[in-house]
């Protein structure tokens, strides 16, 4: 925690901006957005390691330029704020407290091939202290010519769409440093800071709080699959992870059914999330959470931050529903919690209590997200770049679905679960039940989800 008398003497990260305006006075404290603040608090009540450790890994082959890597990733650090920011505490009210620009701190390892996927691991679950910095990059040298960088970010700092951020002007300033040009980004139009001030300023709309009331009056549990194991705080939460793919010809199937139904992918694929929610015990409701982006101004849009919330679906289901109408009541939902995504979940979470209860599971702990970005191949000059993916060490959620759309049309899917509550066997079949009916939904729109699932059986 922070006190006035020591603010002076925060220790500063990053590199002087390439074309940034100079500020000299340093440091620079704004209050936390209330994305972050819930994110802060989480860390500070939750007894063990923290579940918003995010990591972005690419593994380079080839004569990479060590100093211009270092450079680059610098240069971005002293660009966005955020990520020499200071998440703490400061006369018993949460502030962000951004340090000057300063030289990168990248810590170095040298491991063989066959001990990189540990070491690895090993990173993932290293805890990052949000009262000294939300980033830490590692270079890891396998051999001359093959050499993983590893950032290594606290959800705080970052969002999905904050990732392509980074990876496209890590591109950019070290293509600049190699070949010897100047940077031409662009000054940021909004910092971090900026943003929480903004939106704290605004307040929340009383209609938008009261839509949200009105949403979660009476709503269900959300995890209908049967734990095979029971829960306790006492468990790590450790993270396991089901892998799959849906087909170019099921990809090509649901874009169909999005045309015919006129909607997107994603409330086509979360009636099938909500069919096989639904046929675990049948209950008359089913709800599920999705990340909502809160970016939409052109000020946010180049802006590396956490501007990402986790909003509820909630849908009526039966026997007798069709998959039209699933994916129909899922349309209205996603429309409906994006009209009204300025309520922070930490607040919808309050208002799902019945009564004094506080020890019960939040609404949400199941949820999905669809990523139909197309993003740009990363590449840097000299060397060849292969992208890794770094799991999460923990479980955010009982469960959670990701689905990111390939080239081919169809989507990698990735199902997330807590290891310490469900078996890996549990998942997969989550995974193929999923699949199978979203299969049979786009293929017979109008089946009810009764006979739905004997065919998808």
């Amino acid at each position: 925690m922070a006190n006035r008398s020591d603010v002076e003497d925060l220790s500063p990260i990053g590199g002087e901006p390439a074309g940034a305006p100079a500020v000299s006075t340093y440091p620079l404290m704004y209050p936390m957005s209330r994305e972050q603040e819930a994110l802060w608090l989480d860390d500070l009540l939750w007894d063990g390691p923290s579940r918003y450790l995010e990591g972005w890994a690419c593994r380079f082959t080839g004569q990479l330029d060590i100093g211009a890597i270092e450079w680059a990733l610098g240069q971005i650090i002293s660009r966005h704020e955020v990520l020499r920011t200071r998440l703490t505490e400061l006369d018993e009210e949460p502030v962000q407290i951004v340090t000057a620009p300063g030289p990168v701190r990248m810590e170095h390892r040298s491991c063989s091939p066959a001990a990189l996927p540990d070491l690895l691991s090993a990173i993932a679950i290293e805890p990052i202290d949000l009262d000294v910095a939300p980033i830490r990059p590692w270079l890891i040298r396998v051999s001359p010519d093959d050499v993983v960088l590893v950032v290594q970010l606290h959800h705080a700092a970052i969002d999905n769409w904050s990732l392509s951020i980074l990876q496209r002007e890590l591109m950019h300033f070290y293509t600049a440093r190699v070949l010897g040009r100047s940077p031409s980004l662009e000054p940021l139009r909004m910092q971090a800071g900026g943003y929480a001030v903004a939106q704290r300023a605004a307040g929340l709309d009383p209609a938008d709080l009261a839509y949200w009331r009105e949403r979660m009056r009476d709503a269900p549990r959300s995890c209908t699959i049967p734990p095979d194991r029971p829960g306790s705080e006492e468990l790590a939460h450790r993270a396991g992870r089901h892998v799959f793919a849906l087909s170019p010809e099921l990809g090509q199937a649901v874009l169909a059914a999005g045309r015919v139904l006129r909607t997107t992918p994603f409330s086509v694929m979360a009636g099938a999330m909500a069919a096989t929610l639904w046929q675990y015990g049948r209950p008359d409701e089913v709800i599920f959470g999705t990340p909502v982006s809160l970016r939409g101004a052109v000020a946010d849009e180049n802006m590396i931050g956490y501007l990402t919330d986790l909003h509820p679906i909630r849908l009526a289901i039966s026997p007798d529903t069709s998959f039209r109408a699933l994916v129909t009541a899922a349309k209205a939902e996603v429309l409906g919690a994006i009209a009204h995504r300025a309520v922070p979940y930490a607040e919808i979470v309050r208002m799902s209590r019945h009564g004094a209860e506080i020890d019960v599971a939040p609404p949400c702990d199941v949820t999905m997200a669809v990523d139909d970005m197309r993003r740009e191949p990363f590449s840097l000059p000299g060397v060849t770049a292969q992208l890794i993916s770094m799991p999460p060490a923990y479980a955010k959620f009982a469960m959670h679905l990701s689905l990111a759309a390939r080239k081919d049309r169809g989507y990698a899917g990735w199902w997330t679960y807590d290891a310490d509550v469900f078996d890996a066997t549990t998942a997969a079949r989550a995974a193929s039940r999923f699949t199978a009916l979203l299969t049979h939904g786009v293929a017979a729109l109008d089946e009810p989800l009764g006979r739905l699932l004997e065919s998808a059986a």
